[in-house]
């Protein structure tokens, strides 16, 4: 199935309530001016951001049942984590109910989380979460001036504003986040030589 980006933008606002589709069409915007920028497919980056918290409102038992019904997520790996629940269900969700091609499915799997080695679209669909216009935390801006010049840049500074965030209030860290961090740290060191 080809889901059009009109498509998932109606979705997204059957869906979610008016504050999460807001939040969705400001990360929706800020996919497709990211996309422009690092020349990716602008409507491939727009879908995937506008379904990549389709599942954030929804019960966590259902999701609970979503994750432990499929097998492409391995649900021990995330038990500990219930904050990533809607993005790795929502994941599911877009490949085996809505039909889309696993890179969309990814990228909505790994939108809050990260992993090691990010696809380009992972990477645009993370960051346009991260540094939409409706954020306003701490950190958001310098993250912000980041992806106009080094997508991976912004990526790794992210992964770490969100690492010592769940370090400071003793939560869990979901191993793919460290992985996701290790890796593009590894990477940055390599190109400095």
């Amino acid at each position: 199935m080809k889901m059009t980006c009109e498509q998932a933008r109606a979705l997204a606002k059957e869906t979610l309530s008016d504050e999460r589709f807001y939040h969705t069409e400001c990360v929706a915007k800020a996919a497709a001016e990211l996309a422009r920028r690092y020349n990716f497919d602008v409507p491939t980056a727009e879908r995937a951001a506008l379904l990549h918290d389709i599942l954030k409102e929804r019960d966590k038992e259902d999701l609970l049942q979503i994750l432990k019904g499929s097998d492409i997520i391995d649900y021990v790996q995330i038990e500990d984590c219930p904050a990533l629940y809607h993005s790795y269900a929502g994941g599911v969700y877009v490949h085996d109910v809505l039909g889309l091609d696993m890179q969309t499915a990814d990228a909505v799997r790994y939108h809050t989380a990260g992993r090691e080695n990010m696809t380009l679209l992972d990477k645009i669909v993370f960051i346009a979460d991260y540094i939409s216009e409706d954020r306003k935390f701490q950190g958001v801006d310098e993250v912000r001036k980041l992806a106009e010049h080094s997508l991976d840049e912004a990526v790794l500074t992210a992964l770490r504003n969100g690492l010592i965030h769940l370090f400071k209030q003793y939560r869990y860290v979901n191993i793919e986040s460290a992985k996701a961090y290790n890796f593009l740290l590894k990477h940055r060191s390599d190109q400095n030589g």
